[in-house]
């Protein structure tokens, strides 16, 4: 990996992350409107999960910017969004951070009413679906590139995105849960109130139950897009190896230790969340720190898998043809 990689690789990441966060905080909100529970109770544990989503907002919207090298690059860029992929991927990232800052703005502080939070909260998902589509068209577009111009850049951007949101919303959540229970025992924080991580309103058996749902839902969510992308490596591998010349170059190259320590964090990961954090957030009643430090374990291992991965997305750029013959005299 270069170091002038480096910026695309935390930019898609991030964004992807921010993204899957959004989503999953979503469908949080919609298990409770549907299991009719009160809006007071959603609300305090999407407010929760907004502690995971508002920052990677901020820091997905920044990489947007800074990913090209020069930040003010990005606005030349968005001259070609009717033809370029990578001006619809920088108008998305920023249509994203734009309309996901007035939501999480507004689900904070409790602004207009919840139909229009609602409203923002459903453009953000949106916008973030445009994001995701359009980082993997930017890659998926070039078809001199066989790493890239392949189904598996679609599967690995979409599970990446739901398996570090989902963590990142349990992470908070974990964190929120286990402060509020403090205070409820008498510890009060000042600074968590400040920064509404606690409520003057003790747990309650609805919110605890519907916290306990959110968590297994959210290990679940991650342990099978965890499944979902180590099961598609070996396809890709195997697609890459029987191809071209540039393709089989690239299979060879990124079978090494990269991709070894990338697949055993994965699938620690899937064990983490599909085994002990599911089983644990299905009999908790109360935050305990076991659950904490699964979910915080896993959600680190997670974001370490897809950075690696990221990595390896660019040793693919092995072009067909001239390029290729090129880059290989000057080894």
């Amino acid at each position: 990996m270069n170091a002038e990689e480096l910026p695309m690789i935390l930019f898609t990441v991030i964004g992807q992350m921010s993204v899957g966060s959004i989503w999953m905080l979503g469908l949080i909100h919609i298990y409770g409107y549907f299991k009719k529970l009160k809006p007071e109770t959603i609300d305090r544990v999407t407010n929760a999960a907004m502690y995971a989503a508002g920052p990677l907002l901020v820091l997905g919207f920044f990489a947007a910017f800074f990913h090209l090298g020069d930040p003010f690059h990005a606005l030349n860029t968005l001259r070609h969004v009717g033809s370029s992929w990578m001006s619809r991927e920088i108008a998305s990232g920023v249509l994203f951070g734009v309309v996901g800052f007035a939501f999480a703005a507004c689900q904070w502080m409790g602004w207009f009413s919840r139909t229009v939070r609602e409203v923002l909260a459903a453009l953000t998902a949106l916008a973030g679906l445009l994001l995701v589509i359009t980082m993997a068209g930017t890659y998926y577009s070039v078809e001199t590139i066989p790493a890239w111009h392949n189904a598996s850049v679609w599967v690995f951007f979409f599970a990446s995105a739901i398996l570090t949101g989902s963590l990142a919303v349990g992470l908070a959540l974990m964190v929120t849960w286990n402060m509020q229970a403090k205070r409820d025992a008498g510890a009060e924080s000042t600074w968590a109130k400040r920064l509404r991580l606690i409520s003057d309103e003790p747990l309650t058996d609805e919110l605890t139950g519907f916290t306990t749902k959110s968590l297994q839902g959210i290990s679940l969510s991650a342990a099978i897009a965890g499944v979902v992308i180590l099961v598609t490596y070996p396809i890709y591998l195997g697609w890459l190896a029987t191809g071209e010349q540039a393709a089989q170059d690239v299979a060879n190259e990124m079978q090494g230790p990269v991709l070894t320590w990338r697949l055993i964090l994965l699938a620690a990961v899937v064990i983490l969340t599909g085994v002990f954090a599911f089983m644990r957030a299905r009999t908790a009643d109360k935050p305990n720190r076991a659950l904490a430090w699964i979910i915080g374990i896993a959600f680190v291992l997670a974001v370490a898998s897809e950075l690696l991965g990221r990595g390896l997305h660019y040793e693919g750029l092995w072009h067909v043809g001239l390029n290729t013959t090129q880059y290989l005299l000057g080894q």
